[in-house]
């Protein structure tokens, strides 16, 4: 599953249409602001001129009078820049409408930071191997402005706890948003706890939506997935016997990593070993995690192992899920 050249050529043409879709917004703008602005026009012409004379003196022999010249220049053009921000303020346009505009203002569109992959260029590369550009329509649907604590139940009271269903998924609700906010520096992890339907899958929605947001790099697999694409691209590399992969290579390094409902695949020794090679590599770089399961945190150690379970029970925070299937209760409040 590593990036072929044509992946890699569709990747850069993305980027490419993107530079091209800034270039015409700043042109049209630019050729606005010069009709209707005849002050702007007289300045922008007045800076050409000052830029066009740096440059002549940059290729002449450096003498002492060429130095002074050169930083008068520089003052002259830095006055003028401050000069047409006034103008455009003055004329009713923000102080930055010539500015460039970028999808991406960390690499500028490009892909890179000097010779690095930017993080939009690394996701990028995750939506375009794994499958996973579907997941941008379902966080349209499912982020923290669509989240509806009202079907939860005030009266439902989970014995452990002692909260109600209501009050315990405000509680993860207020805590997924602490994560957020605190993202990456907490370098936390999040263990999502709770029978199916609850909402579990949606919170992880919504943290992924708001980290995408700020540009962080996010890869979510069900646990079946993460444990196929181990098997046939990670594994083997690991072990001196595969070629590099970039999605086996991301489930390590990517800012975020959601594994959705652990326990749904076949446990073997595989799968196992899997889990603490994905658990224990991530905590060592420091990327966080989270796993959703329908198994309790005992449940865990029967099924992965105590290793797998200490892990889980020391460096991950718990978050607990209980109450009815939120499936059912939408059925029946849209009756």
């Amino acid at each position: 599953m590593a990036l072929s050249n044509s992946q890699y050529s569709k990747i850069m043409r993305d980027y490419e249409e993107k530079q091209n879709s800034a270039r015409l917004l700043h042109d049209s703008r630019l050729s606005e602001v010069l009709r209707r602005v005849p002050e702007y026009k007289a300045l922008d012409n007045e800076a050409i001129d000052a830029s066009m004379e740096y440059a002549r003196m940059t290729l002449l022999d450096s003498t002492g009078d060429s130095d002074r010249t050169l930083e008068a220049l520089r003052d002259k053009v830095t006055r003028i820049a401050d000069r047409k921000k006034q103008v455009l303020l003055k004329n009713g346009y923000p102080a930055d409408y010539l500015e460039p505009v970028y999808s991406c203002p960390d690499c500028k569109d490009t892909g890179y930071i000097g010779t690095q992959k930017c993080h939009c260029f690394k996701q990028a590369i995750v939506d375009l191997l794994y499958s996973q550009s579907n997941i941008k329509e379902v966080l349209k649907k499912e982020n923290f402005s669509t989240f509806r604590s009202d079907l939860y139940s005030r009266t439902d009271i989970d014995p452990v706890s002692n909260c109600s269903s209501y009050d315990l998924m405000n509680i993860n609700l207020t805590r997924a948003k602490e994560f957020v906010a605190g993202f990456p520096a907490s370098k936390e992890n999040l263990f999502f706890s709770g029978t199916a339907g609850l909402g579990k899958t949606f919170l992880s929605h919504c943290i992924a939506d708001e980290l995408l947001k700020k540009g962080y790099t996010v890869l979510y697999l069900s646990a079946p997935e993460l444990f196929d694409i181990m098997r046939k691209d990670y594994i083997p590399k690991k072990e001196g016997e595969g070629e590099s992969s970039e999605l086996g290579d991301y489930i390590m390094t990517c800012d975020l990593l959601i594994i959705d409902d652990l326990g749904s695949e076949h446990a073997t020794e595989f799968t196992v070993s899997c889990l603490n090679i994905c658990i224990n590599e991530r905590i060592l770089a420091g990327h966080s995690t989270i796993i959703s399961s329908n198994l309790m945190p005992y449940e865990i150690n029967e099924t992965y192992g105590e290793r797998n379970f200490s892990r889980i029970a020391g460096l991950y925070t718990l978050y607990r899920f209980y109450g009815k299937d939120l499936r059912f209760v939408q059925k029946l409040t849209a009756v």
